[in-house]
């Protein structure tokens, strides 16, 4: 049991300033348990001047302590998350103790689970992804394990890490849903090994569903997602570019959805 559960069962509740100071603490302690596990053989200097090149920070301690210094006095949770995901990328980069990298890379997803803070840290190739956070089932399911298993189909990959970061920026805006469009048109591309457009390869993607016996109710959802795509893109197009958070989150998940549909069937075709 962590230490938020564990009061919540004594009937002691955290509001989320106070969430806020509590992963600032547990950043700040475990960067001074960085700082004495690390030799010099273990890091390049230019690891730390890279992380505050990367944050724009002023310091004159180009090293773990002033890492710690411009996390000390962050003001909001996106700039701390924003500041210690950099410092995770860079020592990624530049640390040779593994041990320490692991520590880093696995802290932060860990604590935001632990803390309740409704963010989920993702690792890729393609980077990090901040990504507010919904349900735990949905987010494991129709985010994480697409993410995962677009990896066979490289550009898919790249277009999906690309919406998932703007909507992890909070850009709710058209080019968002396109990139989500874009990268399940790419998905069919590479999956059937084809050039043609997504409304094309609907029916062709519904032609290979119907082989592998699945109804024809849900490979016809392929039509109205597709469908959704357009309307908003029109919408989008005659009036203002800002798309509702709502809606965006819906065609994330619906985007993920029939990846993983498309994949699962894959995996157990015989």
């Amino acid at each position: 049991m962590n230490w938020i559960d564990y009061n919540s069962k004594l009937g002691i509740s955290f509001d989320d300033e106070q969430k806020f100071e509590l992963l600032k603490n547990k950043i700040h302690n475990l960067l001074y348990y960085i700082g004495t596990e690390l030799t010099p053989s273990d890091y390049r200097n230019s690891s730390f001047i890279d992380y505050f090149v990367m944050i724009g920070y002023k310091t004159n301690l180009l090293n773990i302590k002033g890492v710690i210094e411009s996390m000390e006095y962050v003001d909001s949770l996106s700039d701390l998350i924003s500041r210690y995901t950099a410092f995770s990328i860079t020592s990624q980069k530049h640390f040779s103790n593994k041990v320490v990298i692991s520590i880093i890379r696995d802290f932060l997803p860990k604590e935001l689970e632990n803390l309740h803070i409704q963010y989920e840290a993702l690792d890729d190739e393609q980077g990090w992804f901040i990504i507010p956070k919904g349900a735990k089932e949905l987010d494991d399911a129709l985010v994480s394990q697409p993410l995962e298993w677009l990896k066979e189909y490289p550009k898919a990959h790249k277009t999906f890490c690309i919406a998932l970061k703007q909507y992890a920026d909070g850009e709710y805006i058209r080019d968002t849903a396109d990139n989500l469009r874009k990268a399940l048109e790419e998905f069919l591309q590479e999956f059937l090994g084809n050039e043609k457009k997504l409304e094309t390869n609907k029916t062709e993607i519904c032609k290979y569903l119907g082989v592998q016996n699945v109804d024809a109710g849900i490979s016809g959802l392929f039509h109205p997602l597709i469908n959704a795509y357009k309307n908003l893109n029109d919408k989008t197009a005659k009036h203002k570019d800002a798309v509702d958070k709502k809606l965006l989150e819906f065609l994330l998940y619906q985007t993920g959805l029939l990846i993983r549909m498309v994949i699962t069937i894959k995996k157990e075709e015989t």
